[in-house]
């Protein structure tokens, strides 16, 4: 007895009466994956030569056995006695067991397994293999009644769904159960790309379906494989939103090029000088607005690369404010908004003027989109313990609610339609706040107490400390 001196929850006359039972008992550590004590029949079951020599197996559970025995163990705590048929594989030689299984107090609040076995016989083993290799699959597999109840589930379906569920209860669309069910009554597959409810959220998972019969129970069932494709999918929406918005943004400045352009070669502002400045410029603002998309979608190529330019040096915050906010007085003017700049102290940061200023002027514009005509712009800048803080406020309806979890992602706009009055990629504030966080900064927005919103970003200030603040060494020139 001396292999279980550890065993203190349990005395030593309990293990000898399990150790005269004829089936199997063993008890095992479920965060390990050890066999920790066995009986003289659970010694037998395991090929082992002794009691000793099972308990000091080297085990190396990989990540899938390891989160299967985490789930039992939080079966066994929740339901008290679990029921399962598997196959163990000691010593290479494949054994088909029954299995019931209970918790076993481990000390120190550590629950472990007291397993009770017996075998199954007249399994085939090429069967039992087969049944294994599924259940370590890495794609999802699971049997099913003919009405979507959960018959059996492999180990990454338990992980992707829980421990029960239903194809009711993981489909989110009704539509795509019942077209499941209806097909494979009639003898057909179900291949398709649906979405489901899952434990980390909802996901897209490409799911093909068929009827069976069931080889454990012999009863008609549905067996359903399925993986999953939302990063595909959600790549193929990006490009899809890449083109419907791009298609969009050129049109208007494409059609304005054009529409000057014809009537400067049909004489229209022939001797007419103050019609044909008009119209060049027309076509040069135009020009520039196409110039700043390609600009977007090159900046976002070069992020996602890995390979944007960012050149660092010291610098004041204070001079790129005044330049940037002067850059954009002649848009707001002819929309009849004000912008301020305030900052009275120097803002001395380790940065690319360049880029910070590119985080400016988007932001800024973004503002003057969201701003009604009669309305300010304030941009202030200041230093808060150790980090310079520059702060852009409109006159706007603010972020609505729904908007607010995704306003940093590629392509995302308040109003996406293809009607909406204010023009854009949804590249802006992804561009800016990923050039903050290049400089080891952040960005973020809130909507202002009395209206509006505030967008914000913080950048470690200079003479915080004699180095220079870390950045990131992804875009580092």
């Amino acid at each position: 007895m001396d292999s279980v001196r550890n065993l203190t929850p349990m005395n030593e006359q309990s293990l000898a009466v399990l150790d005269l039972l004829d089936h199997s008992v063993w008890i095992s550590d479920p965060e390990s994956g050890s066999i920790l004590w066995a009986n003289r029949s659970g010694v037998a079951l395991w090929n082992a030569e002794s009691l000793a020599e099972l308990v000091a197996r080297p085990i190396n559970p990989s990540p899938t056995m390891r989160a299967t025995l985490a789930q039992l163990r939080e079966r066994v705590v929740a339901e008290g006695r679990v029921r399962q048929e598997r196959t163990i594989y000691p010593k290479g030689e494949a054994k088909r067991i029954e299995m019931t299984i209970g918790p076993f107090d481990l000390g120190e609040g550590r629950v472990g397994l007291l397993v009770e076995a017996r075998p199954v016989h007249q399994i085939d083993p090429e069967m039992v293999r087969a049944a294994e290799a599924v259940r370590y699959a890495p794609i999802v597999v699971t049997t099913l009644s003919l009405e979507g109840m959960m018959i059996q589930a492999n180990t990454l379906a338990r992980q992707t769904f829980g421990n029960t569920f239903t194809l009711q209860s993981i489909f989110l669309n009704s539509r795509d159960v019942e077209h499941l069910l209806s097909q494979t009554e009639k003898g057909e597959t179900f291949s398709d790309d649906v979405k489901v409810f899952t434990l980390e959220g909802n996901r897209w998972f490409a799911v093909e379906a068929r009827k069976i019969l069931d080889p454990m129970t012999g009863v008609a069932a549905i067996l359903v494989s399925a993986h999953d494709m939302t990063a595909r999918i959600e790549a193929e929406q990006a490009k899809e939103d890449l083109v419907s918005i791009v298609s969009h943004e050129l049109r208007t400045p494409m059609t304005g090029i054009k529409g000057a352009i014809e009537l400067l070669s049909g004489g229209m502002a022939d001797g007419d000088p103050a019609l044909t400045r008009e119209l060049l410029q027309i076509a040069a603002d135009n020009t520039r607005r196409l110039s700043s998309l390609v600009d977007d979608l090159l900046d976002v190529r070069k992020i996602t690369s890995g390979h944007l330019s960012v050149d660092f040096k010291p610098c004041d915050l204070k001079h790129v404010l005044v330049a940037t906010v002067g850059l954009n007085q002649a848009a707001a003017q002819s929309r009849n908004i004000k912008i301020d700049c305030r900052t009275n102290t120097s803002l001395p940061v380790y940065a690319d003027e360049g880029r910070i200023q590119q985080v400016l002027l988007n932001l800024i514009s973004n503002a003057l989109k969201h701003t009604p005509s009669g309305g300010t712009i304030s941009v202030i800048g200041e230093i808060i313990e150790s980090n310079v803080r520059v702060s852009v406020i409109d006159d706007g309806p603010g972020v609505p609610e729904e908007f607010r979890e995704r306003i940093f992602q590629r392509f995302s706009q308040a109003d996406s339609s293809s009607t909406r009055s204010q023009s854009g990629t949804g590249l802006g504030l992804y561009i800016a706040k990923t050039l903050v966080e290049v400089h080891n900064g952040k960005l973020g927005f809130e909507n202002s107490a009395h209206a509006g919103a505030v967008f914000f970003f913080e950048l470690p200030s200079l003479t915080s400390t004699s180095d220079k603040p870390a950045i990131s060494t992804r875009f580092r020139r």
